[in-house]
C-alpha cells in the first residue's frame, strides 16, 4: 500500500492542509505542538474511523481531535493498494461511514461489509489488518516503540491464526490458565471448597437430610382437610339456613312495606270521602240560606204595605184628620214605591246571587268529581298493591322450593314461613354467631394446616431442588469433561501451530535483529512467560527489557517489521512518530540504512529534530520532506 496525499478539512489544531506523499521515505517535520502526532492520528482515523468513547482516558479521541478553529470535521486519503487499485476515501467524522470512492471516482461505498459497530469495514477487506493491529505495526507512536506484554501475545496470537485459520485472540499459555482458572471457578475438585461441584454436593446431602426429616407431615395435612372439610358441610348447611331466614325476611319487609302503602293510600281515600261529605254540606247550607233570606225580604215588604193600608183603613173609619191620612197615604204610597224599587234591585241581585250559587255549585260538584275519581284511583292502586303481594308471596314461595327444597327439609321450610318477625330475627342472630363460630374454629384448623403445609410445601421445594442440583451436578461434570477435552485439543493445536509458525516468523525475526544491531543480537524469540527474549554473546536468553533503552527500541522495531511481513501480504508503508530519539547516531544511521535497503515499501517519519534528514543526505537516500508549521 501506498498514501499518495491526505486532505485534512479540520482535524485537532490541523485545518485546510493538503500533503502529498512519496513512494519511499517521507520526513515530516515539525517543532514540538506543531501537530505531527495529530496528522498521524489522522491517517488512522480516516481508514478506521474516530474513536467516541474514553476507553479509561480523560476524554475520547473524538473530543481530542474535535477541531480547534473549523467545524468541518472531516478529511480525505488517497492511496493504492500493491494490485494497482487506487481508492480515495472521504470520512465527515461525525458520522460513522466514510464514503469511498475507486480510481473513477464512482463511489463503491455499499460494496464493503457494514459493521453494526464500526460501519463500513472496507480496510480490514483490502489489507486483512484490524485497527489494533495497525496501531501495533503499521504505527509506531512517540515514545511507543515498546510493545507491552498483552499487546506481544495479542500480536504473535494473530500471527498463529494466520498460520493455523484459529480464531482466537490471546496466547495458548493464557488460554490454557484461563480455562484452568476458569474450570476451577465454574466447576472445582475434590480438594477445593466453596466451589460449585463442593457446594452442589453439599446442598445436596443437606438436603436429603431435610427430606427425611419432612415426610412426616403429609398425614397430619390429609387428616386435617378431612376436618376442615366437614366443618365446611356445617357451615353451608348454615349458611342455607341463614340465607332461607333472611329470604322470608326481606319478603316480610317488603309486604310490611306494602301494606304500610295500603294503609296510607286508604287514609288518603277516606279523607277524599270526608272532603266530599263537607262540600256535599255546603251546597246545601249555601243554597237553604240564600232561599231564606230571599222569602224574609217579600215577607217584610208584604207586612209593611199590609200595616199601611190597616192604619188607612183605621185613619179613614174614625174619620181622623186628611193630613193624617194623606201622611199615611203618602207613606203607604212610599213604601209601595220603595218596594217597588227594592223588588226591582232585589230581582237584579237574586239573578246575580244565583249565577253566583250556580257557578259555586257546579266548583264544588267539580270538586267533589275530582275527589271521585282520585277515589277511584286510589282504590285501584289499593287493589294493585295487594295483588303485588299476593304474586309476591307467590313468588318467594316459588324462590323458596327452586332454591331450597333439595337443600332443606320441607318441614323446616315450612316452620320458617310461619315463624314470627321476632323469633325470625333471633334465629338470624343464632345462625350468624353459629357460622362465624364454625368459621373460627375452621380457620384454627387450617393455621395449623398452613402451618403444617409449610413443611409440606418444604418438602415439595426440597424435591425439586434436590432434582435442579442433582441436574446442576451432572452439567458440572459433564463442563468439566468438556473443559478437558478443550484443553487437550489446544495442546494439540497450539502445539501444530507453534510447529508451523516458528520456523519462518523466528528467522525473520532473528533476521531483522542482527541487521537493526549491525549483528550483535542474532538469535531473537518470542516466549509466551516473558515475551520478546534475546541470546546473549554468553548463550543466555533474557527478556529484551534488561537491556539498553536504544537495544529495547531496535528490537521491538524488529519485532514490529516481522509482524508486519508475517501477518499481510500486502506491504503496508511504516508509519515512525519520533520513534530515533533513543537511537544514537551509529544506531540511527544503522536502521535508516536498512530501511532503505530491505524495504520496498512507503516510510513515513515523523520528527522534531534534523537528524533523519542530515544522516539520510549523508547515505545519499532521497526523500519527500515536508514540514508542518507550528
Amino acid at each position: 500500500m501506498k498514501i499518495n496525499n491526505l486532505q485534512i478539512n479540520g482535524f485537532g489544531k490541523l485545518s485546510d492542509k493538503k500533503i502529498n506523499l512519496d513512494k519511499k521515505f517521507n520526513i515530516i517535520y515539525g517543532k514540538n505542538e506543531a501537530g505531527k502526532s495529530t496528522l498521524l492520528s489522522f491517517i488512522k482515523s480516516i481508514f478506521y474511523g474516530v474513536d467516541k468513547t474514553k476507553n479509561g482516558k480523560d476524554i475520547s479521541d473524538y473530543d481530542k481531535y474535535f477541531p480547534w478553529n473549523n467545524i468541518n470535521y472531516s478529511g480525505k486519503i488517497d492511496y493504492e493498494l500493491d494490485n494497482g487499485k487506487r481508492y480515495e476515501v472521504f470520512r465527515d467524522f461525525k458520522k460513522k461511514n466514510p464514503v469511498i470512492y475507486n480510481s473513477n471516482k464512482q463511489e463503491i461505498s455499499l460494496d464493503y461489509n457494514i459493521d453494526k459497530t464500526k460501519g463500513i469495514d472496507f480496510i480490514y477487506e483490502q489489507i486483512k489488518i484490524d485497527e489494533d493491529t495497525f496501531k501495533n505495526t503499521v504505527i509506531v507512536g512517540q515514545n511507543d516503540i515498546k510493545i507491552n506484554k498483552s499487546a506481544q501475545n495479542g500480536l504473535i496470537q494473530k500471527i498463529s491464526n494466520i498460520v493455523s485459520s484459529g480464531d482466537e485472540n490471546i496466547s495458548y499459555k493464557r488460554t490454557l490458565d484461563k480455562i484452568n482458572k476458569l474450570q476451577i471457578e465454574q466447576i472445582g475438585t475434590d480438594r477445593t471448597k466453596e466451589k460449585p461441584i463442593n457446594i452442589v454436593n453439599e446442598k445436596i446431602e443437606k438436603l436429603k437430610n431435610s427430606k427425611s426429616k419432612l415426610e412426616g407431615y403429609k398425614d397430619f395435612v390429609q387428616e386435617n382437610d378431612s376436618e376442615v372439610q366437614k366443618i365446611q358441610d356445617k357451615i353451608d348447611n348454615e349458611e342455607v339456613k341463614l340465607s332461607l331466614y333472611r329470604v322470608i325476611k326481606e319478603s316480610n319487609e317488603k309486604s310490611n312495606i306494602k301494606n304500610s302503602e295500603i294503609e296510607v293510600i286508604k287514609k288518603i281515600r277516606d279523607e277524599d270521602l270526608e272532603k266530599i261529605e263537607e262540600l256535599d254540606d255546603k251546597v246545601d247550607k249555601t243554597v237553604k240560606e240564600n232561599l231564606k233570606n230571599e222569602k224574609k225580604s217579600s215577607v217584610l215588604a208584604i207586612i209593611s204595605i199590609f200595616v199601611l193600608i190597616v192604619l188607612f183603613v183605621i185613619c179613614y173609619l174614625l174619620k181622623l184628620n186628611k193630613v193624617i191620612l194623606i201622611i199615611l197615604a203618602s207613606i203607604a204610597g212610599l213604601v209601595l214605591i220603595l218596594d217597588i224599587i227594592d223588588r226591582i234591585i232585589f230581582n237584579r241581585k237574586k239573578k246575580s246571587k244565583l249565577q253566583e250559587l250556580e257557578s259555586l255549585e257546579k266548583k264544588i260538584n267539580q270538586e267533589i268529581n275530582i275527589l271521585k275519581n282520585n277515589i277511584r284511583a286510589r282504590q285501584s292502586e289499593i287493589d294493585l298493591k295487594q295483588q303485588e303481594i299476593k304474586q309476591a308471596e307467590n313468588e318467594i314461595n316459588r324462590l323458596v322450593m327452586n332454591s331450597f327444597e333439595d337443600k332443606l327439609d320441607s318441614d323446616f321450610i315450612e316452620n320458617a314461613f310461619e315463624l314470627s318477625e321476632d323469633v325470625l330475627e333471633s334465629q338470624i342472630l343464632d345462625k350468624n354467631d353459629k357460622i362465624n363460630n364454625l368459621k373460627i374454629e375452621k380457620g384454627a384448623k387450617q393455621n395449623q394446616k398452613e402451618l403444617m403445609q409449610e413443611e409440606v410445601n418444604e418438602l415439595s421445594k426440597v424435591q425439586e431442588e434436590l432434582d435442579r442440583l442433582e441436574e446442576e451436578k451432572k452439567d458440572l461434570i459433564s463442563l468439566n469433561n468438556s473443559y478437558n477435552i478443550a484443553k487437550e485439543a489446544l495442546e494439540n493445536a497450539y502445539e501444530n501451530i507453534r510447529s508451523s509458525l516458528s520456523p519462518e516468523f523466528t528467522s525473520k525475526l532473528c533476521e531483522i535483529a542482527s541487521k537493526v544491531s549491525s549483528g550483535k543480537y542474532n538469535e531473537v524469540s518470542f516466549v509466551d512467560t516473558d515475551g520478546l527474549i534475546i541470546g546473549t554473546s554468553d548463550g543466555r536468553f533474557v527478556p529484551v527489557e534488561r537491556l539498553s533503552q536504544g537495544t529495547i527500541d531496535q528490537m521491538y522495531l524488529g519485532l514490529r517489521l516481522a509482524s508486519i511481513d508475517t501477518i499481510s501480504k500486502e506491504k503496508m508503508p511504516i508509519i515512525l512518530d519520533e520513534t530515533f530519539a533513543f537511537f544514537d547516531d551509529d544506531r540511527l544511521k544503522n536502521i535508516l540504512e536498512f530501511l532503505s535497503n530491505n524495504y520496498d515499501r512507503q516510510i513515513i517519519i515523523f520528527t522534531c529534530s534534523k537528524r533523519e534528514t542530515e544522516t539520510l543526505d549523508k547515505l545519499n537516500i532521497d526523500y519527500n520532506y515536508i514540514e508542518l508549521e507550528k
